[in-house]
C-alpha cells in the first residue's frame, strides 16, 4: 500500500568519514583508476597549495605507479606555472640528492639554481634567467664550468615549479610525462592529499595542459571515486536501496565515458568533478552509507543487450521521466519516460521563475537572436510527461522557436515541466467541486480535502504558487498566482533533464520497499544487472 503523500523539507546533514584502508575497498574489475579533472575549484589557477608536510613524487610505468622521490616541507608545497627562460644542464643526475648538491654550490655563487626533473630517473640543473638576454650571458659564463654543459630554453608551455620552502624549488619539465604526487601517511584517516577546501584519495597531477594557469587532476581508484560521488549526488542518509541504485548508475556512467564514449577527448582527464560529469567533492564527504552502497554492489553494472549503458540520472522529475528523443537527438530504447509517482519527497521542490520581457530579450541576444521587444511566449506542444517540447518567442521583429533542452539552458529554468502565467491570468483560489449529489459547489482551495485510496481524507497540498495534483500517472500542478504585466511566470516542477533515473523517485521507491535492482529496471527499460 502506498504511504500518505506528504511534502516535507529535507534537512541536509553532512557527516564526514575518511576511509582509505584496503579492507573496506571493494575491487572493481572494469576500471581500476580514473582521471578526474578538478575543474570546480582547481582549474586554471595561478597556484595550487598542498598542505601535506610530506609528498611522494612518482611516475606510472606500464600501469604501475613507481615512487621517484619523497619531499618534505614544514609549510606544505605550492605548485605554479613557470614561464621563465632557463639554462638546463645537458648533464643528467640519477638522483635528486646528487643534483641538489650541485644546486647548493651554484646558489652559493649567487645564481637562481634549482633541481629539475625531466622524466623518471633523470634530474638536471635549472638556472633561472630574467629574460632571453640574461640567459645568453649566463650561458657564455657557465657553459663548461665545473664540468657542466648547458642549453638555453624558453617557456615550453608545460613547465611547472614546485616550491618546497623559501628559495628551494623543483622545476618539472612535463614534456615527456607528468609526475604524480601522493600522500606518505600510514594512517588511514590522513592518507589523502589536502588542497585546503577539499581532500583527495589516490594521487594528484599538476599541469598546464596547454592552458593558462595550473590544473589539478585526481588519479583515483574507482571505488574511492564512487564513495564521494554518491555522497555528492545523493544525501547519504537516504534509504540504502536508493544509494545502491545510485552506485550502479554512477559506476556505469564512469565506465561508459571511460571505455565507450570519450566525454572530453581533448582534455587530459576522462571525467571532471562538476555536474557536467558527476559531482565529486573528494574524500571529506564520504559516508559509511555510501561506502556500504558501493561495496554491496561491487563490480555490478547495468547492461542492455550485452552492452554497458549510459545510465543517465537527475535530481527530480516532477512526476514523470522523459524519453531520450524528447530531450536529445537520439532515440535510446532503454531511456523511456515512466510515471514517477513515488517522488513524493522531492529533493527539489516545485519552483517558480519570473522573467520580464526585457530579460527574455537579453537572454536571446546572448545567442544572437533578435525578435525585437518580446510580446508573447507560447509553448508549442507537450510530451507525454508534460514537458514543453518547443517554446515560441514572439516579438515586434519576428518570432523564434527555442527547441527541447535549449529552453532550459537559455532561459535558466530548472526543468521543462512548467506552466506559463501571463498578464490576465487570474489567481485560482476558487474551484468547482463535484459532490456526492452530482452537483457543483464552489470551494476555496485552502479549505479543500481529498479522498485517498485507503478511504481516508487529507487536506489538499497547496502552496503560494501551485496546487499539486497527484494521479496514478503523473504529478501535475495548477498555478495559484496572478499574472503580471510584461512578465512571464514559469511555474514548474522537476529539476534536471528528466532522462533515466530520478534520484528523488529512487528514494521514494526505496521507502516503499523496492530493491535497488527493481528501481533500476523501472527507470532503465529492458536492462540486465550483473
Amino acid at each position: 500500500m502506498k504511504k500518505a503523500f506528504v511534502w516535507c523539507n529535507i534537512i541536509i546533514i553532512t557527516i564526514t568519514l575518511l576511509c582509505s584502508s584496503s579492507n573496506i575497498y571493494a575491487d572493481d574489475n572494469s576500471i581500476q583508476e580514473l582521471r578526474v579533472g578538478l575543474r570546480q575549484l582547481y582549474e586554471k589557477k595561478e597556484l595550487i597549495t598542498v598542505n601535506n608536510k610530506v609528498l611522494n613524487m612518482g611516475y606510472v610505468v606500464q600501469d604501475e605507479y613507481i615512487s621517484e622521490q619523497v619531499f618534505m616541507s614544514n609549510n606544505g608545497f605550492v605548485f605554479r606555472a613557470t614561464t621563465s627562460d632557463y639554462l638546463i644542464s645537458i648533464n643528467n643526475f640519477d638522483t635528486y640528492e646528487k643534483a641538489n648538491e650541485r644546486v647548493r654550490a651554484l646558489k652559493g655563487q649567487g645564481y637562481k639554481a634549482y633541481v629539475g626533473n625531466t622524466s623518471k630517473g633523470i634530474w638536471k640543473i635549472y638556472i633561472q634567467a630574467k629574460n632571453n638576454n640574461e640567459a645568453r650571458i649566463l650561458l657564455s659564463k657557465l657553459n663548461g664550468k665545473d664540468g657542466l654543459t648547458y642549453e638555453k630554453v624558453a617557456d615550453n608551455g608545460c613547465r611547472t615549479i614546485m616550491e618546497l620552502s623559501a628559495g628551494e624549488c623543483l622545476v618539472i619539465e612535463n614534456t615527456n610525462q607528468y609526475p604524480q604526487f601522493s600522500s606518505m601517511s600510514n594512517d588511514e584517516d590522513t592518507n589523502f592529499i589536502d588542497l585546503g577546501e577539499r581532500q583527495y584519495r589516490g594521487r594528484l597531477e599538476f599541469g598546464r595542459y596547454d592552458e593558462s594557469g595550473i590544473t589539478a587532476i585526481n588519479i583515483v581508484p574507482m571505488n574511492c571515486y564512487l564513495y564521494s560521488v554518491l555522497a555528492s549526488e545523493m544525501l547519504p542518509y537516504w534509504p540504502i536501496e536508493a544509494l545502491k541504485a545510485q552506485a550502479l548508475a554512477a559506476r556505469n556512467y564512469a565506465v561508459y565515458y571511460t571505455q565507450k564514449n570519450s566525454k572530453y577527448p581533448n582534455k587530459p582527464y576522462t571525467l571532471c568533478d562538476t555536474t557536467s560529469s558527476q559531482a565529486y567533492k573528494g574524500c571529506s564527504v564520504e559516508h559509511a552509507n555510501t561506502v556500504t552502497a558501493v561495496n554491496k554492489t561491487a563490480n555490478k553494472l547495468i547492461y542492455y543487450q550485452g552492452e554497458v549503458i549510459q545510465a543517465t540520472f537527475f535530481s527530480t522529475s516532477g512526476g514523470h521521466t522523459e524519453n531520450s528523443e524528447n530531450v536529445w537527438n537520439g532515440t535510446v530504447p532503454f531511456l523511456k519516460g515512466v510515471p514517477d509517482i513515488y517522488e513524493v519527497q522531492p529533493a527539489r521542490k516545485p519552483w517558480i521563475t519570473q522573467l520580464t520581457s526585457d530579460e527574455i530579450k537579453k537572454r536571446l541576444a546572448k545567442y544572437n537572436i533578435d525578435v525585437g521587444d518580446v510580446t508573447d511566449v507560447i509553448p508549442m506542444g507537450y510530451t507525454e510527461g508534460k514537458r514543453v517540447i518547443n517554446l515560441k518567442i514572439v516579438g515586434t521583429k519576428g518570432e523564434y522557436i527555442i527547441k527541447k533542452e535549449t529552453i532550459r539552458s537559455w532561459l535558466g529554468l530548472y526543468s521543462r515541466k512548467f506552466t506559463i502565467v501571463k498578464e490576465g491570468y487570474s489567481n485560482k483560489k476558487m474551484f468547482n467541486v463535484m459532490s456526492a449529489g452530482s452537483f457543483v459547489k464552489v470551494k476555496n482551495i485552502n479549505n479543500m480535502y481529498v479522498s485517498t485510496g485507503s478511504n481516508s481524507s487529507k487536506k489538499l497540498s497547496v502552496n503560494d504558487e501551485q496546487l499539486i495534483i497527484l494521479s496514478g500517472y503523473n504529478i501535475d500542478s495548477i498555478p495559484t498566482i496572478s499574472g503580471k504585466k510584461d512578465t512571464y511566470i514559469f511555474v514548474g516542477q522537476g529539476w534536471g533533464h528528466g532522462v533515466g533515473m530520478s534520484q528523488s523517485g529512487a528514494k521514494g521507491m526505496a521507502l516503499e520497499g523496492f530493491t535497488y535492482d527493481e528501481i533500476l529496471k523501472y527507470y532503465y527499460k529492458g536492462v540486465d544487472i550483473k
